[in-house]
């Protein structure tokens, strides 16, 4: 594990500004953000912390605090501060959840891998992923089916070059882990927040097909926007559900 700039007393440090428990939080959440420590990673003590930047463990402990709230850290009571992951940390798939009524059970799902290829971006997903236009996007296809039914079709695009091997990945990861896992493991980026659009939209032929529906029945079309450390998005997500689902989301 690396670590690195302890020291807050540079004349050309442009925390200088703030009190001294912001400029530790600003200097760990650089190391942070710039993957020195990667999540899962148990972070130096308070008291080491304490004598690299020469402030007392109060100082320290504020800084820490406020790491924690903005979701950087978490605290293991007895063991230690630890980077934090994405805010998705079960092996579930809990984007695309569905119930009939309130406190009934999620019914049973399957994951199946579809396809991977690489293509040049269109104009708006570059847009959204902050690239310049035609960037190679990586592009994966599942499908998401309850009662051998499908449910829902989904459609990912990463960065090829930010994600160089995530399409030779083993398609069976695909079909048992959270993708948000698979890219947090594999490549340091935990998802940090998520943004969600949805409407009522007509299944293409492609996507109808699929899905076994009828060409231009309705579906529900949802956008998702995925980010990491600085809200710097990696990932741009369409799906397509059938009609007569109800999708389930807990705040």
């Amino acid at each position: 594990m690396q670590y690195h700039e302890p020291s807050l007393q540079s004349r050309h440090n442009p925390d200088n500004h703030l009190p001294a428990y912001a400029r530790i939080s600003q200097s760990l959440r650089r190391q942070i953000e710039s993957k020195a420590w990667q999540p899962g990673d148990l972070i130096p003590t308070e008291s080491r912390l304490s004598k690299e930047y020469g402030v007392s463990i109060g100082t320290v402990r504020k800084a820490l605090q406020e790491l924690v709230i903005a979701g950087f850290l978490y605290r293991v009571q007895g063991k230690g501060t630890y980077v934090a992951g994405s805010f998705i940390r079960s092996k579930d798939h809990r984007f695309y959840r569905t119930h009939a009524a309130f406190g009934e059970p999620d019914p049973e799902r399957r994951f199946t891998f579809l396809r991977s290829s690489t293509e040049p971006g269109q104009d708006f997903i570059c847009r959204y992923l902050q690239l310049e236009e035609g960037t190679p996007l990586l592009k994966l296809e599942r499908l998401i089916s309850i009662d051998d039914r499908p449910f829902v079709l989904v459609h990912s695009y990463f960065e090829a070059a930010r994600f160089p091997e995530l399409a030779r990945t083993d398609p069976r990861r695909f079909e048992s882990e959270a993708l948000t896992l698979i890219i947090e493991e594999d490549y340091g980026t935990p998802t940090m927040s998520a943004s969600e659009l949805c409407c009522a939209a007509t299944a293409l032929p492609e996507v109808a097909a699929v899905l076994q529906l009828p060409e231009n029945s309705p579906v529900l079309f949802l956008e998702m926007l995925s980010c990491s450390y600085n809200e710097i998005p990696y990932e741009y997500r369409q799906s397509f559900c059938v009609p007569g689902r109800k999708l389930s989301r807990s705040y």
